[in-house]
Protein backbone atom coordinates (compact mmCIF):
# COMPACT_ATOMS: atom_id res chain seq x y z
CA UNK A 1 0.00 0.00 0.00
CA UNK A 2 1.17 3.29 -0.81
CA UNK A 3 1.90 6.76 1.32
CA UNK A 4 -1.65 7.84 0.13
CA UNK A 5 -3.16 5.40 1.71
CA UNK A 6 -1.31 5.41 5.03
CA UNK A 7 -1.99 9.40 4.97
CA UNK A 8 -5.49 8.45 4.87
CA UNK A 9 -5.40 6.18 7.90
CA UNK A 10 -3.58 7.97 10.02
CA UNK A 11 -6.04 11.09 9.23
CA UNK A 12 -9.07 8.78 9.92
CA UNK A 13 -7.46 7.40 12.80
CA UNK A 14 -6.91 10.40 14.62
CA UNK A 15 -10.13 11.35 13.87
CA UNK A 16 -12.19 8.24 14.95
CA UNK A 17 -10.04 8.38 18.26
CA UNK A 18 -10.82 12.13 19.03
CA UNK A 19 -14.51 11.90 18.26
CA UNK A 20 -14.55 8.77 20.48
CA UNK A 21 -13.22 11.32 22.96
CA UNK A 22 -10.32 8.78 23.24
CA UNK A 23 -6.71 9.48 22.66
CA UNK A 24 -7.69 12.63 20.32
CA UNK A 25 -9.15 13.68 23.64
CA UNK A 26 -5.94 13.25 25.69
CA UNK A 27 -4.02 14.58 22.63
CA UNK A 28 -5.29 17.93 23.26
CA UNK A 29 -6.80 17.96 26.88
CA UNK A 30 -3.81 15.92 28.89
CA UNK A 31 -0.46 17.55 28.42
CA UNK A 32 1.37 17.27 31.47
CA UNK A 33 4.38 15.14 31.07
CA UNK A 34 7.23 14.89 33.46
CA UNK A 35 10.58 17.01 33.33
CA UNK A 36 13.77 15.63 34.57
CA UNK A 37 12.04 13.40 36.83
CA UNK A 38 8.89 12.38 37.66
CA UNK A 39 6.35 14.19 39.37
CA UNK A 40 4.08 12.23 41.86
CA UNK A 41 0.41 12.62 43.32
CA UNK A 42 -1.01 11.10 46.18
CA UNK A 43 -3.67 7.95 44.91
CA UNK A 44 -6.50 9.80 46.51
CA UNK A 45 -6.07 12.81 44.52
CA UNK A 46 -6.38 10.75 41.14
CA UNK A 47 -9.43 9.33 42.72
CA UNK A 48 -7.59 6.01 43.51
CA UNK A 49 -7.89 4.13 47.04
CA UNK A 50 -3.98 3.87 48.00
CA UNK A 51 -4.58 0.64 50.26
CA UNK A 52 -6.13 -0.69 47.00
CA UNK A 53 -3.31 -0.52 44.86
CA UNK A 54 -0.80 -0.84 47.93
CA UNK A 55 -2.34 -4.92 48.18
CA UNK A 56 -2.63 -5.09 44.26
CA UNK A 57 1.11 -4.62 44.01
CA UNK A 58 2.00 -6.41 47.02
CA UNK A 59 0.52 -9.67 45.45
CA UNK A 60 2.07 -8.82 42.00
CA UNK A 61 5.07 -8.68 42.76
CA UNK A 62 7.49 -8.16 40.48
CA UNK A 63 8.20 -4.07 39.77
CA UNK A 64 5.97 -0.92 38.28
CA UNK A 65 3.90 2.12 38.71
CA UNK A 66 0.69 3.59 38.09
CA UNK A 67 0.50 7.14 35.96
CA UNK A 68 -2.59 9.00 35.94
CA UNK A 69 -2.73 12.65 34.00
CA UNK A 70 1.33 12.26 33.67
CA UNK A 71 1.85 12.14 37.22
CA UNK A 72 3.05 9.04 39.18
CA UNK A 73 0.36 7.97 41.78
CA UNK A 74 2.22 4.16 42.63
CA UNK A 75 4.90 2.31 42.20
CA UNK A 76 6.46 -0.44 43.39
CA UNK A 77 9.69 -2.53 43.89
CA UNK A 78 12.09 -0.48 41.77
CA UNK A 79 11.53 1.30 39.27
CA UNK A 80 14.69 2.56 38.56
CA UNK A 81 16.29 -0.29 37.89
CA UNK A 82 17.05 -1.62 34.11
CA UNK A 83 15.77 -4.89 33.03
CA UNK A 84 15.58 -7.20 30.45
CA UNK A 85 11.68 -6.68 29.92
CA UNK A 86 11.36 -8.79 26.88
CA UNK A 87 8.93 -8.41 23.93
CA UNK A 88 7.19 -5.68 26.29
CA UNK A 89 9.66 -3.30 24.54
CA UNK A 90 9.00 -4.39 21.23
CA UNK A 91 7.12 -0.79 19.98
CA UNK A 92 10.18 0.78 20.76
CA UNK A 93 11.74 -0.86 17.73
CA UNK A 94 8.50 0.63 15.68
CA UNK A 95 8.88 3.63 16.70
CA UNK A 96 12.81 4.30 16.01
CA UNK A 97 11.62 2.69 12.17
CA UNK A 98 9.34 5.82 11.93
CA UNK A 99 11.60 7.92 13.16
CA UNK A 100 13.99 6.91 10.45
CA UNK A 101 11.02 7.67 8.03
CA UNK A 102 10.43 11.57 9.63
CA UNK A 103 14.44 11.73 9.16
CA UNK A 104 14.51 10.71 5.56
CA UNK A 105 16.81 8.29 6.17
CA UNK A 106 13.95 5.56 5.03
CA UNK A 107 11.84 6.08 2.25
CA UNK A 108 8.60 4.13 3.23
CA UNK A 109 8.18 1.14 5.27
CA UNK A 110 7.97 -0.90 1.69
CA UNK A 111 11.71 -0.68 1.16
CA UNK A 112 12.86 -4.75 1.34
CA UNK A 113 15.60 -6.12 4.03
CA UNK A 114 17.51 -7.64 1.13
CA UNK A 115 18.21 -3.62 0.53
CA UNK A 116 20.64 -3.65 3.68
CA UNK A 117 21.13 -7.47 4.08
CA UNK A 118 21.95 -9.15 0.47
CA UNK A 119 22.26 -12.86 1.99
CA UNK A 120 18.50 -12.57 2.22
CA UNK A 121 18.70 -12.73 -1.67
CA UNK A 122 20.36 -16.30 -1.94
CA UNK A 123 17.65 -18.47 0.52
CA UNK A 124 15.28 -20.22 -0.34
CA UNK A 125 16.11 -21.24 -4.35
CA UNK A 126 13.59 -23.79 -4.01
CA UNK A 127 11.30 -21.56 -2.99
CA UNK A 128 12.01 -19.04 -5.61
CA UNK A 129 14.31 -16.92 -3.36
CA UNK A 130 10.70 -15.73 -1.88
CA UNK A 131 13.02 -13.76 0.96
CA UNK A 132 14.20 -11.13 -1.71
CA UNK A 133 10.62 -9.87 -1.17
CA UNK A 134 10.61 -9.10 2.29
CA UNK A 135 9.58 -5.52 3.04
CA UNK A 136 10.01 -3.61 6.31
CA UNK A 137 6.72 -3.56 6.72
CA UNK A 138 6.61 -7.21 6.13
CA UNK A 139 8.93 -7.76 9.47
CA UNK A 140 7.32 -4.66 11.23
CA UNK A 141 3.40 -6.54 10.77
CA UNK A 142 5.08 -10.00 11.05
CA UNK A 143 4.30 -11.28 7.86
CA UNK A 144 7.23 -11.48 6.62
CA UNK A 145 7.45 -15.53 5.82
CA UNK A 146 11.11 -15.04 7.16
CA UNK A 147 12.37 -18.71 8.04
CA UNK A 148 9.27 -20.28 6.88
CA UNK A 149 7.86 -21.61 3.90
CA UNK A 150 5.08 -19.07 2.99
CA UNK A 151 6.18 -16.22 1.27
CA UNK A 152 6.08 -12.53 2.32
CA UNK A 153 2.29 -11.34 3.14
CA UNK A 154 1.00 -14.69 3.04
CA UNK A 155 0.96 -15.73 6.73
CA UNK A 156 0.92 -14.59 10.33
CA UNK A 157 3.91 -15.68 12.66
CA UNK A 158 5.03 -14.30 15.49
CA UNK A 159 8.53 -14.32 14.47
CA UNK A 160 11.51 -13.47 16.81
CA UNK A 161 13.78 -14.41 14.00
CA UNK A 162 12.20 -11.90 12.11
CA UNK A 163 12.42 -9.02 14.87
CA UNK A 164 15.87 -10.03 15.35
CA UNK A 165 16.24 -9.71 11.47
CA UNK A 166 14.63 -6.26 11.74
CA UNK A 167 16.49 -5.51 14.71
CA UNK A 168 19.83 -6.16 12.86
CA UNK A 169 18.68 -3.64 10.21
CA UNK A 170 17.25 -0.86 11.55
CA UNK A 171 20.73 -0.54 13.43
CA UNK A 172 23.45 -1.62 11.25
CA UNK A 173 21.64 -0.85 8.13
CA UNK A 174 19.34 2.19 8.33
CA UNK A 175 21.42 3.81 11.00
CA UNK A 176 24.62 2.27 10.04
CA UNK A 177 25.75 2.35 13.67
CA UNK A 178 28.98 0.02 15.86
CA UNK A 179 27.93 -1.84 18.65
CA UNK A 180 29.88 1.05 21.02
CA UNK A 181 27.38 3.49 19.65
CA UNK A 182 24.21 1.76 20.21
CA UNK A 183 23.28 2.50 23.56
CA UNK A 184 24.24 6.52 23.29
CA UNK A 185 22.31 6.58 20.21
CA UNK A 186 18.89 5.11 21.96
CA UNK A 187 19.67 7.70 24.90
CA UNK A 188 20.00 10.44 22.04
CA UNK A 189 17.38 12.83 20.22
CA UNK A 190 15.62 9.62 18.65
CA UNK A 191 14.58 8.48 21.87
CA UNK A 192 15.49 8.82 25.38
CA UNK A 193 16.98 12.30 25.33
CA UNK A 194 13.71 13.63 23.38
CA UNK A 195 11.73 12.23 26.14
CA UNK A 196 14.08 12.51 29.41
CA UNK A 197 14.91 9.24 29.91
CA UNK A 198 16.33 8.56 33.70
CA UNK A 199 18.42 5.58 33.61
CA UNK A 200 20.06 4.81 30.41
CA UNK A 201 18.59 2.57 28.56
CA UNK A 202 20.62 0.05 27.14
CA UNK A 203 21.02 -2.51 24.28
CA UNK A 204 23.34 -5.42 24.85
CA UNK A 205 24.86 -7.11 21.74
CA UNK A 206 26.25 -10.14 20.50
CA UNK A 207 28.99 -9.78 17.94
CA UNK A 208 27.62 -6.80 17.10
CA UNK A 209 24.48 -7.73 16.75
CA UNK A 210 21.75 -5.96 18.87
CA UNK A 211 19.82 -7.64 21.56
CA UNK A 212 16.96 -6.77 23.50
CA UNK A 213 16.60 -3.49 25.32
CA UNK A 214 16.83 -3.38 28.91
CA UNK A 215 15.38 -0.58 30.50
CA UNK A 216 13.26 0.43 33.63
CA UNK A 217 9.82 0.75 34.87
CA UNK A 218 9.91 4.82 34.84
CA UNK A 219 11.56 4.71 31.24
CA UNK A 220 8.85 2.83 29.49
CA UNK A 221 6.34 4.53 31.50
CA UNK A 222 7.76 7.80 29.57
CA UNK A 223 7.84 5.73 26.26
CA UNK A 224 4.26 4.66 26.89
CA UNK A 225 3.06 8.39 27.94
CA UNK A 226 4.47 10.16 24.67
CA UNK A 227 1.99 7.51 22.24
CA UNK A 228 -0.80 8.48 24.80
CA UNK A 229 0.07 12.16 23.99
CA UNK A 230 0.02 11.50 19.94
CA UNK A 231 3.63 11.91 20.14
CA UNK A 232 3.85 15.06 21.94
CA UNK A 233 6.38 15.68 24.53
CA UNK A 234 5.20 19.06 25.82
CA UNK A 235 4.96 22.11 23.63
CA UNK A 236 7.35 19.30 21.13
CA UNK A 237 6.46 16.94 19.10
CA UNK A 238 8.67 13.92 19.19
CA UNK A 239 7.32 11.93 15.95
CA UNK A 240 4.74 13.49 13.25
CA UNK A 241 1.49 13.36 14.36
CA UNK A 242 0.45 10.84 11.02
CA UNK A 243 3.27 8.67 11.81
CA UNK A 244 2.01 8.08 15.50
CA UNK A 245 -1.42 7.43 14.04
CA UNK A 246 -0.49 5.34 11.77
CA UNK A 247 1.28 2.94 14.02
CA UNK A 248 -1.66 3.50 16.18
CA UNK A 249 -4.30 2.83 13.15
CA UNK A 250 -2.75 -0.31 12.18
CA UNK A 251 -3.92 -3.61 13.15
CA UNK A 252 -4.04 -7.12 11.31
CA UNK A 253 -6.96 -8.26 9.55
CA UNK A 254 -8.69 -11.17 11.65
CA UNK A 255 -9.16 -13.69 8.85
CA UNK A 256 -4.98 -13.38 7.62
CA UNK A 257 -3.87 -17.03 8.88
CA UNK A 258 -1.28 -17.98 10.82
CA UNK A 259 1.84 -20.26 9.54
CA UNK A 260 1.61 -23.64 9.10
CA UNK A 261 4.96 -23.26 10.80
CA UNK A 262 7.26 -25.72 8.43
CA UNK A 263 10.49 -24.02 8.60
CA UNK A 264 12.88 -22.42 5.61
CA UNK A 265 16.26 -21.04 5.95
CA UNK A 266 17.89 -18.47 7.84
CA UNK A 267 20.79 -16.21 7.39
CA UNK A 268 22.64 -18.11 10.42
CA UNK A 269 23.87 -15.01 11.63
CA UNK A 270 21.19 -13.41 12.57
CA UNK A 271 19.57 -14.35 16.04
CA UNK A 272 16.34 -14.14 17.46
CA UNK A 273 14.94 -11.82 19.44
CA UNK A 274 14.96 -14.19 22.05
CA UNK A 275 11.66 -16.58 20.94
CA UNK A 276 10.83 -19.12 18.03
CA UNK A 277 9.34 -18.21 14.89
CA UNK A 278 5.67 -19.17 15.63
CA UNK A 279 4.66 -18.16 19.38
CA UNK A 280 1.26 -17.32 19.50
CA UNK A 281 -1.60 -16.27 16.96
CA UNK A 282 -2.92 -12.32 16.25
CA UNK A 283 -6.56 -12.53 16.48
CA UNK A 284 -6.72 -9.41 14.79
CA UNK A 285 -5.49 -7.40 17.60
CA UNK A 286 -1.63 -7.35 16.90
CA UNK A 287 -0.44 -3.94 15.03
CA UNK A 288 2.97 -3.23 14.61
CA UNK A 289 4.38 -4.71 18.03
CA UNK A 290 1.54 -2.86 19.86
CA UNK A 291 -1.39 -4.81 21.09
CA UNK A 292 -5.04 -3.07 20.78
CA UNK A 293 -8.13 -4.04 22.92
CA UNK A 294 -10.36 -5.04 19.82
CA UNK A 295 -12.68 -7.90 19.78
CA UNK A 296 -11.04 -10.99 18.96
CA UNK A 297 -12.48 -13.78 16.16
CA UNK A 298 -14.64 -15.26 19.33
CA UNK A 299 -16.92 -12.14 20.06
CA UNK A 300 -15.22 -10.95 23.01
CA UNK A 301 -12.41 -8.27 23.13
CA UNK A 302 -8.38 -8.82 23.60
CA UNK A 303 -9.58 -7.60 27.41
CA UNK A 304 -12.73 -7.67 28.16
CA UNK A 305 -12.81 -5.53 31.19
CA UNK A 306 -10.39 -2.92 30.07
CA UNK A 307 -11.81 0.17 28.01
CA UNK A 308 -11.96 -0.42 24.49
CA UNK A 309 -8.94 1.80 23.31
CA UNK A 310 -6.72 0.51 25.74
CA UNK A 311 -3.58 -0.75 23.69
CA UNK A 312 -0.37 -2.32 25.13
CA UNK A 313 3.43 -3.42 24.67
CA UNK A 314 3.52 -7.32 25.66
CA UNK A 315 6.30 -9.71 26.73
CA UNK A 316 6.33 -13.08 28.59
CA UNK A 317 2.36 -13.64 27.81
CA UNK A 318 2.04 -9.97 29.75
CA UNK A 319 3.96 -10.78 32.81
CA UNK A 320 6.04 -8.12 31.29
CA UNK A 321 3.52 -4.89 29.92
CA UNK A 322 3.39 -1.19 29.05
CA UNK A 323 -0.15 -0.03 28.77
CA UNK A 324 -2.30 2.80 28.22
CA UNK A 325 -5.68 3.17 29.06
CA UNK A 326 -6.57 6.55 26.45
CA UNK A 327 -10.07 6.73 28.40
CA UNK A 328 -8.82 7.06 31.92
CA UNK A 329 -5.24 9.18 31.05
CA UNK A 330 -3.78 6.15 32.27
CA UNK A 331 -0.35 4.29 32.10
CA UNK A 332 0.36 1.28 33.63
CA UNK A 333 4.30 -0.51 33.04
CA UNK A 334 5.11 -3.41 35.53
CA UNK A 335 8.28 -5.91 35.21
CA UNK A 336 7.80 -9.58 36.12
CA UNK A 337 5.34 -9.76 37.83
CA UNK A 338 3.17 -13.14 39.07
CA UNK A 339 6.76 -14.46 39.21
CA UNK A 340 7.12 -18.17 38.59
CA UNK A 341 3.45 -18.47 36.80
CA UNK A 342 3.58 -18.95 32.42
CA UNK A 343 1.29 -16.95 31.08
CA UNK A 344 2.18 -17.90 27.68
CA UNK A 345 0.84 -17.21 24.82
CA UNK A 346 -0.90 -14.18 25.45
CA UNK A 347 -3.45 -15.43 22.34
CA UNK A 348 -4.43 -18.10 24.72
CA UNK A 349 -3.87 -17.58 28.13
CA UNK A 350 -1.83 -14.05 28.92
CA UNK A 351 -4.45 -11.88 27.77
CA UNK A 352 -6.92 -13.47 30.55
CA UNK A 353 -4.31 -12.34 32.84
CA UNK A 354 -3.09 -9.53 31.78
CA UNK A 355 -7.09 -8.74 31.89
CA UNK A 356 -7.66 -9.52 35.26
CA UNK A 357 -4.88 -7.53 36.66
CA UNK A 358 -6.51 -4.58 34.89
CA UNK A 359 -9.72 -5.02 36.06
CA UNK A 360 -8.01 -5.11 39.54
CA UNK A 361 -5.89 -2.08 39.26
CA UNK A 362 -9.18 -0.42 37.45
CA UNK A 363 -11.50 -1.41 41.05
CA UNK A 364 -9.31 0.81 42.68
CA UNK A 365 -10.48 3.85 40.89
CA UNK A 366 -13.15 4.72 43.58
CA UNK A 367 -14.32 7.89 42.13
CA UNK A 368 -14.10 9.23 38.87
CA UNK A 369 -11.18 12.34 38.27
CA UNK A 370 -10.73 15.17 34.96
Amino acid sequence: MGASHWTAVAALALACWGAAGGLGRCFRDGPTVPGKHWETKAPEKAGFSGARLAEFSERAGGSGCVVHGGRIIHAWGDPAARNDAASSTKPMYAHLLFKAIESGRLGSLDERAATWLPALGELNAELGHKDRQITLRHLLGQTSGYGLAEKPGEAFAYNDFGTGLLSWILFCGIYGLAAEEYDGWLNGAALGGAIGFEDWLTAPHQRSRPRRFRVSVRDQARFVLLYLRGGRWGHRQVLREDLVAEQLAFHLPAELPRTSGREAERVETIKSFGGGADLKNHLGCLGYYWWFNRVTPDGGRLLPDAPPGTFMGSGYGGRFAMIAIPERDLVVVWQDIHRGEDWTPLSEVGRFRVNEVIRELLQAQIRATR
